[in-house]
């Protein structure tokens, strides 16, 4: 990885080429309320998840990756160029042909409509089924999806982020076709590309012993880290020093000025590492102590309240949404940006300047000193269910999200990933470079409704896949797992995004000075009595039960 060495002026120490990702709760937001969090099996009225049979990960074997990654460790595998005349692994179109309905999140702006979307059509078309798309912006998913599940208006495939969900077994049990038969053990073979998904992410997708979605896969790409806009920072002269909380300030004083501000938002969690904040939970079955509970919370959010006082952020922060940002970030407005490793591809749909290049910032303890760890993302983004009303087409449905998630390097990816060449896509030897129809037209939220192992590539520069699996491969064995991570709390699913909420707003409500930071340990003790400490209870003794199995 390309760690830079010490020069003169601000230090180069802690960069690290890397990308960028999708960061549906890379800004504000209490660590109880990730709507990106797994946060799954055992606990309270869940049956027996330990008997039931995970489908076998067979992996695909028709493509092979320039850099291999480790799926044990989460950490995505790489293409420097993309395969010459990729294969079709796909005979006909799947499923059954008749008309399909989707319910999906989105980072991006939304597309146009079908009737003037070419690869909206091209996708029905190889689908063998005209589809209607519901395409959510995550900041109003939660709410629009629970609001669909009242008014019982969920389509045939939906896709969903599982801690938005209250009382998500029920839910599923009441709303979702079981597909448990269809997916457990072997049978997962005649679905060869979701049997291609890394073992872990099952776990997001198993309550109340049975199947009941497919996963969206991720890991170390779906950590949240710090970048920088190396590009511009060079033309200047600029670097960012993060050896320490004093340094990386400084640094960002020097960023601002004019019409530029450091950043576009709080970087909190950035924060939160550098005082060891630890990833939603730490301990095990014998005692665990919520994040919210940790001394550096309080020091993390007098810093971050510091750097809201001192103009650092763009006035604008705490109005507009992720995309907003990334539009700050490539026209220079902001050259700093906290986000998800996986977010780079998503700058494929901005107008980049020439040279556009991101590099990601290492935390080191505030104090200064070594380098801390950053917080290992889940290993499922989301996951995706069947509606029980569409249960007699439940393997026919299957069939068409297995096509959506055919593997990095096929004529299928190429597809839904690029389009059609001569129109969304043009080649570079033979690389799939997006028009700008094709970045406007492709945002259907394919990748949310089911994808394959994550695969770092970069279209236009070779070298960005290079970093982002460096980076990956640096950050991702010393990275702090989440250990409830695949662990159900009942409590958690009723309660914890209302008691996150309120902590989340206080968040908000001190960085923009209208409470005072001391206000958190009253908070925090209103969230223990409130479900927090009933969560850590029933987390451990899903821990437990897990070192029974």
């Amino acid at each position: 990885m390309n760690i830079s060495t010490t020069t003169s002026g601000v230090s180069r120490r802690g960069l690290v080429k890397g990308g960028l990702g999708l960061g549906a709760a890379a800004g504000l937001g209490s660590l109880g309320l990730s709507s990106c969090s797994n946060e799954g099996r055992g606990g309270a009225e869940l049956g027996d998840n330990a008997s039931v049979t995970r489908p076998d990960y067979i992996p695909f074997e028709g493509v092979t990756l320039d850099l291999e990654g480790d799926d044990e460790k989460g950490i995505s595998g790489a293409m420097l160029n993309y395969p010459e005349d990729p294969k079709s692994v796909f005979d006909g179109t799947p499923g059954d042909g008749q008309d399909i309905g989707f319910f999906v999140p989105t980072n991006t702006p939304a597309p146009p409509g079908p009737d003037s979307n070419a690869f909206w059509q091209g996708f029905d078309e190889h689908l063998g089924s005209k589809t209607s798309i519901s395409v959510v912006p995550t900041g109003d998913f939660a709410d629009r999806f629970n609001t669909t599940i009242a008014g019982d208006r969920l389509p045939d495939i939906f896709s969903f982020f599982p801690g938005d969900v209250p009382s998500l077994p029920s839910m599923l049990a009441e709303r979702a076709a079981d597909l448990t038969a269809l997916l457990s053990g072997g049978a997962v073979a005649d679905y060869p590309f979701l049997a291609n998904v890394p073992p872990k992410a099952w776990d997001a997708c198993i309550y109340g012993g049975k199947i009941y979605s497919v996963p969206v896969p991720r890991g170390v790409v779906q950590t949240s880290v710090l970048f920088a806009r190396q590009d511009l920072l060079e033309s200047e002269g600029l670097e960012i020093d993060a050896s320490s909380l004093e340094s990386f300030i400084d640094s960002c004083k020097e960023l601002t000025g004019g019409n530029r501000w450091a950043l576009p938002h709080v970087p909190l969690g950035f924060l939160r590492q550098m005082f060891q904040v630890p990833n939603g939970w730490s301990g095990d079955a014998d005692g665990l102590t919520s994040a919210n509970e940790h001394e550096g919370q309080v020091d993390a959010l007098e810093a971050a309240r510091r750097i809201v006082e001192e103009g650092l952020i763009h006035p604008d922060s705490f109005t507009v949404d992720q995309p907003k940002r990334k539009t700050w970030v490539a026209n220079g407005t902001t050259p700093l940006i906290f986000d998800t490793m996986s977010a780079w591809p998503d700058f494929g749909n901005f107008a980049l300047p020439d040279g556009f290049r991101l590099e990601v910032v290492e935390p080191h303890l505030a104090e200064g000193g070594e380098v801390a760890p950053v917080h290992m993302g889940p290993s499922t983004h989301n996951i995706t269910s069947i509606s029980k009303k569409s249960e007699d087409r439940a393997a026919a449905l299957l069939d068409v999200l297995n096509y959506i998630a055919a593997p990095f390097g096929t004529a299928e990816q190429l597809f839904l990933a690029y389009g059609d060449e001569g129109v969304h896509h043009e080649l570079d030897g033979t690389n799939p470079v997006l028009t700008e129809k094709g970045r406007n037209e492709l945002q259907l939220s394919q990748k949310y409704m089911a994808q394959g192992p994550w695969v770092h590539f970069n279209a236009k520069d070779s070298e960005v896949s290079q970093a982002q699996y460096d980076a990956s491969m640096e950050l991702g064995p010393t990275a702090t797992i989440n250990p409830v991570e695949g662990l159900f709390s009942e409590t958690q699913s009723r309660k914890g995004r209302q008691i996150g909420t309120a902590l989340a707003d206080l968040e908000t409500d001190i960085l923009q000075g209208r409470k005072p930071v001391s206000a958190w340990a009253d908070a925090v003790t209103t969230w223990k009595k409130g479900g927090g400490d009933e969560m850590r209870d029933e987390y451990q003794q899903a821990l437990a039960e897990k070192a029974d199995d």
